[in-house]
């Protein structure tokens, strides 16, 4: 017969022995919730340039965001405490780095009276700047700004994007992709996201290639 164990959801909400499990359970959820409310927000930007597992990986992000917090106490720490640059660098999809991709030099500025981040290229050269091993010929620049609280309601922001551009072309001079950053507020965080997107141009016929050639990345957070 099955022995009956004196574990039970009550013991384990109330027994001072199982303080430590509440408390990894605690944070655990609100790395959880930080990891939706950010996947919500750049959910129409990830289409075509996510993983399948992005969201274990953003989960396992925000937990060493929300441990970087030195305001509160274990159990009680915080996203939106802890050190939010963390984010930058975290590639939506595993297969491919925004990094490795994307050498063209680049900068970023947010004005917060105007409520608009502003993504400026100088120069782009493709064959020297844009590297993919898709056979694409073409390419598409897409950019996404949220003003987050990352622990309370997000909605998604519409991504900003180039024409579908030519990598055969010797230069692409003077690219700006100018962002509206919807709801902001002082007390909220500004979280920048950069991504390419690779197709094939066959006489006007525009197909895209396989996603995991594509990347989006989190470039800047304000």
């Amino acid at each position: 017969m099955k022995k009956k164990t004196p574990l039970n959801r009550k013991r384990v909400l109330a027994d001072p022995a199982f303080e430590l499990t509440r408390q990894n359970n605690a944070e655990f959820s609100r790395a959880c919730t930080a990891n939706r409310l950010l996947r919500q927000a750049f959910k129409l930007g990830m289409r075509n340039k996510a993983d399948r597992y992005v969201s274990g990986r953003l989960t396992k992000t925000m937990f060493k965001i929300l441990q970087s917090d030195l305001v509160n106490g274990r159990g009680e720490r915080r996203v939106p405490q802890g050190v939010l640059t963390t984010l930058k660098g975290f590639n939506f999809n595993r297969d491919t780095n925004l990094q490795n991709v994307l050498k063209a030099p680049y900068s970023i500025i947010f004005d917060n009276q105007l409520m608009r981040a502003t993504i400026s290229f100088p120069s782009i050269i493709p064959q020297a700047m844009i590297d993919t091993a898709s056979g694409a010929n073409a390419f598409m620049l897409t950019a996404l700004a949220a003003s987050v609280d990352l622990e309370k309601e997000a909605f998604p922001v519409e991504p900003v994007q180039t024409d579908i551009l030519d990598l055969a072309l010797q230069h692409h001079k003077d690219l700006q992709l100018q962002i509206p950053v919807i709801d902001y507020q002082p007390d909220k965080t500004v979280i920048v996201a950069l991504g390419i997107e690779f197709f094939l141009d066959d006489r006007g016929s525009i197909t895209p290639v396989d996603k995991k050639h594509n990347a989006l990345a989190v470039v800047k957070v304000f």
